[in-house]
């Protein structure tokens, strides 16, 4: 973690997998950037835990905004990739996950939608896989601390 005691967190996945849902419920409905209900540049939310400061950035999950998922992410120190459990890991995910891996960003899965499908996501990652109903808040914070224990023991 950074030394001033604040830590970025990126929270990525495919459109409609339940991202700003995520973050809503991690920072308590604070402000976000929202377009009829479909994020388009950005959601935000900061919270704190244990005196430090955590900001979240939402990514959009079309495909047509890839470019504002890679500008989100400059400086990350950890990721939450959200799947919409009722669908499985798609490409866009598939893309995420090469990316996560390939610059060795500390994340976690979120298991998502775990009331449409309850059966174990097939995800070819070591990251650990939270199953998560975000609307509900189910599994969210859970998820949230195991990320950043793992941020917190890369460093």
């Amino acid at each position: 973690m950074k030394h001033n005691k604040e830590t970025k967190i990126v929270v990525l996945g495919a459109y409609n997998s339940g991202k700003t849902t995520t973050l809503e419920q991690i920072c308590h409905n604070r402000a976000k950037v929202e377009y009829n209900g479909t994020t388009t540049a950005l959601d935000y939310g900061n919270t704190m835990i244990n005196g430090e400061k955590i900001h979240f950035f939402g990514t959009p999950g079309q495909d047509r905004f890839r470019f504002m998922r890679r500008i989100l992410s400059e400086g990350l120190d950890g990721a939450i990739l959200v799947v919409d459990n009722s669908k499985g890991i798609t490409p866009t995910d598939e893309e995420i996950l090469g990316r996560l891996k390939e610059f060795k960003v500390p994340y976690v899965v979120f298991s998502n939608k775990q009331d449409l499908n309850s059966d174990e996501l097939d995800i070819d990652s070591d990251a650990p896989v939270i199953p998560t109903i975000a609307q509900e808040g189910e599994g969210v914070l859970e998820g949230l601390g195991s990320l950043l224990e793992i941020i917190k023991s890369s460093n």
